[in-house]
């Protein structure tokens, strides 16, 4: 006989899947439904088709594929976690356990909880095996050679839990606890001593420490000698020992012994208290707010702002009542008018000053200016005045060299002569009423250079 998970079906047979992992076609005589378990003797032999057992394992993968994500959901469920436990030592870890007490989950809640529990194999384990691997890690490690250790192992219920046993969170305490004090009874003789310390909590204290980043056992015991009266910091339960921080005020022993209620109920009002406090200070850590750096810029001046002209007239006597001893509009009116005078005036007489400066300097361009025009006239007309003087001189030249030869010829010649020598006379008296006029000329520029070279100093 076999027997199968139904995951299709067909018209004359339906693909199963055994427990080894095997697909067969086993023969149908009603309808199965898919996911029901048959039984069958001989699987069902397919007519030599081609192709055809292809599709059928495609649609048998294709269905496989659809439904493994729903049987790894249901097999989860079959063993949910209904409590947690935490072990503090230095390392802190907690294990959560299902209801028949088997270990489904383990994580470190710090740095030296993750070397504790690496590589160790927990799925299905019993939670009091798993603790005592835990502290025998631990001893292995040397967190156990402190004298006097305190271990504190603490219980928390998931949620509405009323179908388990109203023992169930006790038992599972119990049965751990006497897992751990064995194994420390059998350490005695390596001069290990310790004691180990239970407390069930509520899932509020449970919620508190995973906001903090610390175990179960640490905020209990926080909010316990808080409410003692003991200044614990939450940052040293974070980064030390539990009897680290606990041994100046006595150790855990101390605190529990002292606590006048370790109730589920008086730790949730512990945790409401704390919240409320928290909640209270958050405003005074509030940041301040920031200063204004100062400024190197020169405040700004508002300007005054104009005087509204006052709307009411004065009487018939042009001169306004002055009730109540308060000053008249009338002068307030005279004020504004003298006010805007004065604005106006000083406006004018800046506008007049800067077109004077403006004059002035156009004057002093100008006139130098003018001057470099007169100095190269100047040097115009000199250069004039040599041509004209080396010309007069080359024509005197010729004529004496027409004299030398004029003096050999007739009679006529020499009439001719005389007419030439009266021209040359004519020249000749031009040419001085010439540079008699260019003396006159010099005279005055030079005259007119002197005065300039006076203003000019």
């Amino acid at each position: 006989m076999k027997s199968g998970v139904v995951m299709s079906i067909h018209k004359q047979h339906a693909v199963v899947m055994t427990a080894d992992g095997q697909f067969l076609r086993a023969p149908i005589s009603d309808m199965p439904k898919v996911g029901e378990e048959i039984v069958f003797e001989e699987e069902y032999k397919l007519p030599r088709r081609a192709f055809k057992p292809l599709y059928g394992y495609a649609a048998a993968a294709a269905l496989l594929i659809v439904l493994l994500p729903a049987l790894l959901f249901a097999v989860r469920d079959v063993h949910p976690v209904v409590a947690y436990l935490s072990m503090d030592i230095n390392p802190s870890v907690e294990i959560g356990v299902d209801g028949e007490g088997k270990t489904r989950e383990l994580r470190a809640l710090n740095e030296d909880g993750k070397k504790i529990i690496e590589g160790l194999v927990f799925k299905g384990v019993g939670a009091e095996t798993i603790a005592a691997a835990i502290l025998e890690r631990a001893r292995g490690s040397h967190y156990l050679d402190t004298p006097n250790k305190d271990i504190i192992l603490t219980s928390v219920l998931v949620g509405d839990r009323s179908k388990l046993k109203l023992d169930f969170e006790s038992l599972l305490t119990d049965k751990v606890d006497q897992a751990l004090r064995e194994l420390l009874d059998a350490m005695i003789a390596e001069a290990v001593g310790a004691s180990v310390t239970t407390l069930a909590v509520p899932n509020e204290v449970r919620d508190a420490a995973a906001a903090n980043g610390i175990s179960s056992g640490k905020m209990a015991l926080y909010l316990m000698a808080k409410e003692e009266g003991y200044a614990l910091e939450l940052e040293q339960m974070k980064n030390q020992s539990i009897d680290k921080v606990t041994e100046p005020i006595g150790g855990v022993g101390a605190i529990i012994a002292n606590a006048e209620d370790t109730s589920k109920k008086k730790l949730k009002e512990l945790v409401a208290i704390e919240q409320e406090a928290k909640a209270q200070e958050a405003p005074a850590k509030a940041k301040p707010t920031a200063t204004p750096k100062p400024s190197n810029k020169p405040a700004s001046v508002s300007k005054p702002e104009k005087t509204d002209k006052p709307a009411e007239k004065p009487d018939k006597t042009g001169k306004p009542s002055n009730q109540g001893g308060k000053t008249s509009w009338w002068n307030k009116w005279d004020k504004w008018d003298d006010d805007k005078d004065d604005d106006k005036k000083n406006d004018d007489k800046k506008n007049d000053d800067k077109k004077n400066d403006d004059k002035k300097n156009d004057d002093k361009k100008n006139g130098r200016k003018d001057d470099d025009n007169d100095d190269n006239d100047d040097n115009d007309d000199n250069n004039d005045d040599d041509d004209r003087r080396d010309k007069w001189n080359d024509r005197k030249d010729d004529d004496n060299r027409d004299n030398g030869k004029d003096r050999n010829d007739d009679d006529g010649e020499g009439r001719g002569n005389d007419s030439r020598s009266n021209d040359r006379d004519d020249d000749d008296n031009d040419d001085d009423r010439d540079d008699k006029r260019d003396n006159d000329r010099n005279t005055v520029r030079n005259r007119d250079r002197d005065s300039r070279n006076d203003w000019r100093d």
